[in-house]
């Protein structure tokens, strides 16, 4: 089978859709059933960029890590110091256009009209191949073509988005089903919105569930303290969120219901939050700055992603309980290593979570705050929460993803 994969979304730092796109352009050669892989990008045959990966195996910066059952540990303290809030990485000039361009209605138009067709003529040329999108996109094209729609987040919480975004996926989103065979959702959860808001039959759509990467895995506190050191942390001592800060992760009510906390807690397990400057985020960041100015919450601000699985693996408590995800990663991330999770039980995160997670209502900050209380303190809970979330994120792998998602090429190419 030959596959032409779309790498647009591939351009670091690799995170989301990103990630998800480099995972299948990386794999999906190795794959026995797969005889060759092409990549498209605006419309264009391209190379693979060449993105150095942090994780795969474990990163430079982690380098003395060894999983806590180790028998040996290295020392990392030649890890080089860090500033207290790490920048994050530049665009280069071709992102900066693309990124300015992105904001405006026209451009948005133009590209939604144009590049399908510039796409289309170059696929019509594949012999015996799939075509996949696995950012939203399918062209017009004879080959047979598959999907991917991460979530309806657009539909659901439009008020989340710049009106140029929603513009423009409200018109490629239901282009790209009607051009592509089989749609690709992250989740059975994001299954069922797609089937509904498009009328799809259940043929149509298929869950193929995100992986996780073997670099999140538990370490020894000892592993642990020299690198979060260089954060101001210690070991078991914070909780954690990380993802960008926008009003869909819900942060306005998880600083609420912190806040709510006896104050020795607050300031024993501070929060602890990582992520990018999002759409709409200027109250959050307001409310962030004064939760900091009380002293129980470090913004770290954006963070490179070798050292986030010591971030992980050393808090108290990962947070995430978000209003609306297409998958979410992160819990699956915080699972695999070794911490307890507090999340929502809405939208995808139940499933992602699979009954290790306490589960809370986004939308009451009372139940939040009943969560934490529980997931900081109550000991016995810990324990089966971080046996449950290893057992269940050890079934969620990046080879299973690429191996389902070779499985779903081929029922379209039998129809």
């Amino acid at each position: 089978m030959n596959v032409v994969l779309s790498i647009e979304a591939i351009h670091p730092p690799l995170a989301g859709i990103g990630r998800y796109a480099w995972e299948l352009a990386t794999r999906l050669p190795l794959h026995p059933d797969i005889d060759s892989v092409r990549y498209l990008s605006d419309g264009l045959w391209r190379d693979l960029p060449n993105i150095e990966v942090q994780p795969s195996l474990v990163p430079t910066a982690l380098s003395g890590f060894a999983p806590s059952s180790a028998s040996e540990a290295t020392s990392v303290a030649s890890v080089p110091s860090l500033p207290s809030v790490p920048e994050a990485p530049k665009l280069n000039y071709k992102g900066k256009i693309r990124q300015q361009l992105g904001r405006l209605s026209i451009v948005g138009k133009v590209y939604n009209k144009l590049i399908p067709l510039i796409a289309g003529h170059q696929l019509n040329s594949v012999q015996n191949g799939i075509f996949h999108g696995p950012n939203y996109f399918a062209p017009k094209t004879r080959l047979p073509s598959v999907v991917t729609v991460h979530d309806l987040s657009i539909y659901r919480y439009p008020q989340w988005h710049p009106k140029a975004r929603i513009d423009r996926m409200r018109v490629a989103i239901p282009e790209a089903i009607d051009r592509a065979q089989l749609v690709l959702t992250d989740s059975l959860a994001t299954r069922l919105e797609v089937m509904q808001e498009f009328n799809l039959p259940p043929e149509r759509v298929q869950a193929v569930l995100l992986g996780v990467d073997d670099v999140y895995q538990p370490y020894s506190e000892a592993d642990l303290a020299p690198v979060l050191a260089r954060f101001g942390l210690r070991p078991n001592g914070y909780s954690f969120f990380v993802s960008t800060i926008e009003p869909r992760k819900n942060l306005t009510n998880l600083l609420a219901a912190y806040r709510a906390l006896p104050e020795h807690m607050r300031h024993y397990w501070p929060l602890v939050l990582v992520g990018g400057e999002g759409w709409q985020s200027q109250d959050i960041h307001d409310d962030i700055e004064r939760a900091t100015r009380e002293g129980w919450l470090r913004y770290l601000g954006f963070v490179d992603q070798q050292f986030l699985p010591a971030l992980y693996a050393g808090c108290r408590l990962f947070t995430y309980p978000s209003w609306y995800e297409g998958f979410g990663l992160p819990i699956a991330e915080a699972m695999a290593s070794g911490v307890p999770v507090l999340t929502s039980d809405c939208s995808s995160m139940p499933e992602v979570a699979d009954g290790a997670a306490m589960l809370v209502q986004p939308g009451d900050v009372d139940a939040i705050h009943q969560g934490l209380l529980q997931a900081l303190e109550d000991d016995q809970w810990r324990h089966q929460a971080i046996v449950r979330g290893r057992q269940r994120a050890a079934e969620l792998t990046w080879d299973a993803c690429v191996q389902n998602t070779v499985a779903a090429y081929k029922t379209v190419r039998t129809r």
